[in-house]
């Protein structure tokens, strides 16, 4: 009878200690299921660019592999072309309303945030990299952009910071050559050519090769010299205008804050850093990869380079000078920021 018991409270142990591992297995299943599955969060991306743009494959590279891979395929984000979801003109309110997620755009929109005014259009400021980087990263100027943008209902980060220069059908040199120009511009470049005898016209960057291939236009800026090449303005335009138009920051990337703030806050600090480093990697690839485009378009394309005079360069700063004044009179903040501005040229020596 004791054996019997015995048995008897064996099995009712047993049968105790099998219930437990079980509920204890079926816990850890689903805690692991859990662990396993966290939420996809999925976005489509439009750029400014046209596919054959040199900026658009490395960002489609950029988006598509290394945003996914650091955030353990958590984001995945497909990126398209200019004009596939919407007009460019009309990213803006896109990425605002949430109709597309993201991607990049120029200081198209100057109405709605003014001191994008400053950060792409201030021609004949930063004549380095290393200059108009550290103004927005070590003067504050990144993130005074990104909470402007943040009250239009958009997050921010500068995409690159590149030279601009000019593709020509014809020699400029003088003020006279410049007298008349039909040149694709935009912003406040527009503005400066115009105010030294330019016609600055507005040409969506997929339609600026058909432009110049017949005559609507006579000369073009996209980019500088990688950008030209990569769209073959250098086929219609055999002529490179020196020096550079700017070196600013005219390429940016949006996301809308519907968008953002459905990421977890780990995602956003990956994609935030990832952005912010990307910005400085990319400028640097592209200073490397604007020595040998324009190398590929003097050998292969005939294209020569045509120096503006000393005359046509000192009227052509004198009118970038007013041109930071318009851009500063559009805000408050505007123009705190040009004076800042003013204060490191002075200090580079550049102006007076």
């Amino acid at each position: 009878m004791i054996r019997m018991r015995s048995n008897k409270w064996t099995e009712l142990v047993c049968g105790a200690l099998m219930a437990c591992f079980t509920a204890f297995c079926f816990a850890s299943a689903a805690q692991a299921q859990t662990k396993e599955a966290p939420k996809v969060f999925k976005w489509r991306f439009q750029t400014h660019w046209p596919a054959a743009s040199a900026s658009y494959a490395p960002f489609k590279k950029f988006i598509e592999e290394e945003i996914k891979a650091l955030t353990d395929g958590q984001l995945l984000i497909e990126v398209f072309p200019a004009a596939t979801f919407v007009p460019t003109k009309d990213l803006f309110d896109a990425w605002a309303k949430n109709v597309i997620q993201g991607g990049t755009g120029s200081t198209y929109w100057i109405s709605r945030v003014p001191l994008t005014a400053v950060a792409g259009q201030c021609p004949l400021a930063f004549r380095d990299l290393w200059q108009a980087e550290y103004f927005h990263f070590h003067m504050g100027f990144e993130e005074a952009l990104r909470a402007e943008h943040l009250e239009k209902g958009i997050m921010y980060w500068t995409e690159k910071i590149f030279p601009t220069a000019m593709v020509s059908k014809k020699p400029v040199k003088t003020l006279s050559d410049m007298k008349g120009l039909k040149v694709r511009s935009s912003g406040k470049i527009a503005d400066m050519l115009k105010m030294v005898g330019v016609s600055p016209v507005l040409v969506p960057g997929g339609e600026i090769y058909t432009a110049l291939s017949t005559g609507v236009i006579e000369a073009a800026h996209w980019g500088a010299a990688a950008g030209a090449l990569t769209m073959k303005l250098c086929e219609p335009a055999k002529y490179y205008v020196q020096p550079n138009l700017a070196f600013s920051a005219t390429d940016l990337v949006m996301v809308g804050k519907k968008a953002w703030d459905e990421l977890p806050p780990d995602l956003q600090k990956i994609v935030h850093l990832a952005f912010r480093e990307r910005c400085w990697r990319r400028s640097n690839e592209y200073i490397q990869e604007e020595t040998k485009a324009l190398d590929t378009m003097k050998n292969r394309y005939g294209v020569q380079v045509s120096w503006l005079d000393a005359e046509a360069q000192k009227a052509l700063q004198e009118a970038a000078i007013k041109a930071w004044g318009e851009a500063a009179a559009l805000s408050p903040a505007n123009a705190e920021w040009i004076e800042k501005m003013k204060g490191f040229l002075k200090a580079l020596g550049y102006v007076n």
